[in-house]
């Protein structure tokens, strides 16, 4: 007699679908086939298989859903190891509603027989300290679990799993960030096949297939494959107790609308899940406004409609593909891109949270955009046919790697551009993973089926790329403490309370003469200091390749302009009367501080340039 054969049944109910708890003894399963007449659950132990037989639900006109109670002294005990399916017609099936997932325990390894398991254990949630982080705080981090530890120089104990992924939290805190974004973790099929004559398997490597079991964790993402959920767990009450945030990346493909709501509402409710990003042809948008549970996580789409603002909780998100190629076709000194630029930078939506990237996991990384003028996806075995043709990037005078110390020089300076116009922006910024220390895919910008060294993050580079590590984390502590980022109102361009200028104006070499010509490059951004507890910032760019002489607007007779970020870093002239000399292709910051503050730094770069010969500009 084996445990299984101490299983007695009970008749059920229709819902909830999957996998319930009916009681300290009692677990229940139901399914849904449409236009199904016959189902047997199969439950399967050390190779012995028990069937049981489900009844329809047809005492309630629903002939298509199936369901069963077991019941035992110990069931949850019992059915700790225990695997099952479905025959549903004479055809083997599995639950789409499963909660754990086996037969994919190894990444890429297809072969295995996919079942489903029992997830029965309850989890101690004390001592999380669970904060919705709102939405001038985050700062985001977009990344893949396998991919963020895999490689060898991680140094974490369990590469390319949650568990190595929790163990780079101290790291994620250092750098600043505070919302990660993980691609899909749910559990997809990994294996596809070549295409186009190629009889190999490839490998989905970013996780965006409709082959999936939404609601389990992926079990070759967990150091201990038994029981990923849990191992999922501990890493997101570790970010919590760290202050940080969690969003998913859901991509439902042919799935109905309940099915989405209630895998949505389970990774909240079981798994303290802060918000998601999905595919919005999936789901109506007042379903989420009004729903109990997903009222009160961020909801990131694509193109959402401006919401009324005094609805509820900071909800949807939006993620700006607009600002991205603005930003790329600015940084790479484009004519005609000065108004919309300036347009993006200070862009804020009534009742919709915007997020700017200029990097994400589906095109160049930031190392790549200024290394390479074309794409490089040869390795994907497409015959470089993948992958947009669009990138707007500039490799700086050389294609890929190289030495010349000119290029490297401009590639260090374009990096740091980068850095300033997505972190010092008005939205919420999100950082690719890797990008804060120089990255590279080799050029590759669709490195959906690169499960290797081209996709996973060498961490040697966090040391030969520290100044680029040291700058990111700079301009990540400066939007964090200044005033500017944290405010709770819109703003307008106008001078709405009379303090004397606009809260955001357009300028251009000279104050308030605005040049969005076609062949203008050159922009000043003002946020006045009236409206941010006194603290007025200027933003100068200059991304024509010559050099522009600036003036600065004159706000405040008791303060003087202080330099606070410069990209060219060759400058050491400062500002003269007014007026600042910008290199070709730079950014520079001012701050408008007491004029003893501006002395004092005026004597501190004196005395540097006495003691150190002047940088050549390229």
């Amino acid at each position: 007699m084996t445990a299984l054969d101490r299983i007695q049944t009970l008749k059920g109910s229709a819902f909830p679908l999957g996998v319930s708890k009916k009681g300290a003894d009692r677990i229940q399963i139901a399914i849904w086939h449409p236009g199904a007449e016959a189902c047997q659950l199969r439950l399967h132990l050390h190779g012995k298989t028990q069937k049981i037989k489900m009844d329809a639900m047809r005492d309630i006109g629903m002939n298509d859903i199936f369901s069963v109670i077991l019941t035992c002294g110990d069931i949850e005990r019992v059915l700790r190891d225990v695997e099952y399916d479905f025959v549903i017609d004479g055809i083997r099936r599995t639950d789409d509603f499963a909660r754990a997932v086996s037969g994919r325990n190894r990444f890429g390894n297809g072969k295995g027989k996919v079942r489903n398991r029992f997830v029965l254990e309850s989890f101690d949630w004390s001592g999380e300290n669970w904060r919705k982080l709102p939405m001038d705080e985050m700062i985001m981090y977009q990344c893949h679990v396998r991919g963020f530890t895999k490689h060898a120089s991680s140094g974490v104990k369990a590469p390319g799993t949650f568990a190595g992924m929790q163990e780079k939290i101290p790291y994620l805190k250092e750098l600043g960030v505070n919302t990660l974004f993980l691609l899909p973790i749910y559990d997809f099929n990994e294996c596809i096949d070549g295409g186009e004559g190629n009889s190999a398997e490839k490998v989905n490597y970013w996780g965006y297939t409709g082959d999936a079991f939404y609601f389990a964790p992926k079990a070759s993402y967990s150091s201990d494959t038994s029981n990923p959920g849990i191992e999922f767990k501990k890493l997101v009450k570790a970010l919590h107790q760290n202050g940080m945030n969690l969003i998913l990346d859901m991509y439902f493909s042919k799935r109905t609308p309940e099915f989405v709501l209630s895998c949505l509402r389970h990774y909240v409710v079981h798994y303290h899940v802060d918000g998601f990003r999905i595919n919005q042809d999936c789901f109506n948008l007042s379903w989420l406004r009004w729903d109990p549970v997903l009222s009160h996580v961020k909801i990131i789409g694509s193109n959402w409609e401006d919401q009324p603002e005094d609805v509820g909780n900071e909800i949807f998100y939006e993620m700006n593909d607009g600002f991205m190629v603005d930003a790329r076709r600015y940084l790479k000194s484009d004519e005609g891109q000065v108004s919309g630029f300036y347009h993006r930078f200070k862009e804020q939506r009534r009742g919709v949270g915007q997020i700017h990237y200029i990097t994400q996991n589906n095109g160049f990384t930031l190392r790549d955009l200024i290394s390479y003028d074309i794409k490089h996806n040869e390795a994907n075995g497409e015959r470089n046919k993948d992958g947009t043709q669009y990138n707007y990037s500039w490799n700086c005078g050389v294609e890929g790697p190289t030495r010349r110390r000119p290029v490297l020089r401009m590639r260090r300076k374009q990096e740091r551009n980068a850095f300033v116009m997505l972190f010092l922006g008005m939205a919420t910024p999100m950082l690719l993973a890797g990008d804060e220390f120089g990255k590279s895919q080799k050029g590759n910008n669709n490195a959906y089926c690169q499960d290797n060294a081209t996709t996973w993050l060498n961490w040697k580079l966090l040391e030969k790329n520290k100044e680029t590590f040291d700058f990111a984390k700079q301009m990540i502590t400066f939007r964090k403490e200044h005033p500017l980022y944290h405010q709770k109102r819109r703003l307008t361009g106008t001078d709405l309370s009379g303090r004397g200028a606009p809260d955001v104006s357009c300028h251009g070499r000279e104050p308030w003469v605005v040049d969005f010509s076609y062949y203008s490059r050159e922009l000043g951004i003002l946020f006045y200091g009236s409206y941010y507890e006194g603290k007025s910032l200027y933003f100068a760019f200059n991304f024509h390749w010559q050099e522009h002489e600036f003036y600065l607007p004159d706000v405040d007779s008791s303060k003087e302009w202080r330099i606070v970020i410069d990209t060219a870093e060759s400058n050491t002239e400062g500002i003269q009367d007014g007026r600042y000399m910008m290199m070709p292709r730079s950014i520079t910051v001012f701050e408008c501080v007491c004029i003893r503050q501006v002395e004092t730094g005026r004597k501190n770069r004196q005395a540097r340039k006495s003691k150190s010969p002047k940088k050549k500009e390229t």
